[in-house]
């Protein structure tokens, strides 16, 4: 049903987790929810309608509509996706700033809700050619490379997500800015355009997601102490208090409740 398939060319790996296809069956139905993520999503759909309410996507096979691409901005709750029918999506799931060296307009500009329709005519005229043919991925890829540009900006934020990645070292976002040169205000405004969330937000949901990395990857069964240990949590209370935010499960129920999707790229709650 869903199948990932990771970027071939070195510069797209840079910025590209991967790409996933997803093909629905006649009247079938499939159902998942999302947890916040530094990555990225853009889709492309066809034969689909989307709408959205309250943190939610309902995405319906319509055959009267054409190619739809839909953004999911920097969502900091869960989210739920239920598509119903044949349909097709193609999606990239860039890494965290990727998404910018392939606009000319930054990221909070494109993607200020929690998801929303891009409208942007050289990626629409793209998507109307994309499902012409099987080598879908490929077509993606030549594209992508076409539409690459540097940043010095988008390089100063990248280079800053590598201290606030760092749970060994609590580092301030006062040092962090003065790191990258640029004032506390300045900074904390340029990341916000480019990341979509604030310092401390990308910080919360990147711990979020190396733990649960660092879980369901492990070898051997951990307990939440050692988890809480090895991310940079403060204490055991602390973590169960920030996952009952982005996930709203307490740690045990939501390791239980959630699945490894086609490897180890994506990870959901199916239900």
């Amino acid at each position: 049903m869903i199948k990932t398939i990771a970027p071939t060319s070195p510069i797209l790996s840079k910025y590209i987790e991967c790409f996933y296809i997803y093909e629905g069956k006649f009247n079938s139905v499939f159902s998942y929810v999302a947890f916040p993520h530094f990555n990225t999503g853009l889709s492309f759909f066809k034969g689909a309608s989307v709408h959205r309410q309250n943190w939610s996507l309902q995405i319906s096979e319509n055959t009267d509509v054409g190619v739809h691409i839909e953004i999911l901005g920097k969502y900091v709750k869960p989210v739920f996706l239920e598509y119903k029918g044949q349909l097709k999506e193609i999606s990239i799931v860039f890494k965290p700033v990727g998404l910018n060296r392939f606009f000319k307009d930054n990221y909070l500009s494109l993607a200020p809700k929690f998801s929303q329709e891009l409208k942007n005519d050289v990626w629409g005229k793209f998507g109307e050619n994309l499902f012409s043919s099987d080598d879908d991925i490929s077509k993606i890829e030549s594209f992508l490379l076409s539409q690459f540009c540097d940043n010095q900006e988008v390089s100063s934020i990248e280079n800053s997500l590598k201290l606030l990645e760092n749970s060994n070292e609590q580092i301030s976002i006062s040092d962090i800015a003065n790191k990258a040169g640029l004032n506390l205000k300045t900074f904390q405004r340029q990341f916000q355009k480019h990341m979509g969330c604030s310092p401390v937000e990308y910080r919360r949901i990147y711990r979020f997601r190396s733990t649960l990395t660092n879980k369901l990857n492990s070898t051997q069964i951990k307990n939440l102490t050692e988890i809480t240990y090895e991310e940079g949590y403060y204490d055991q209370s602390y973590l169960i208090k920030e996952f009952r935010k982005i996930t709203n499960h307490n740690p045990k129920d939501f390791f239980k409740s959630t699945s490894k999707v086609d490897g180890d790229k994506i990870i959901w709650e199916i239900k």
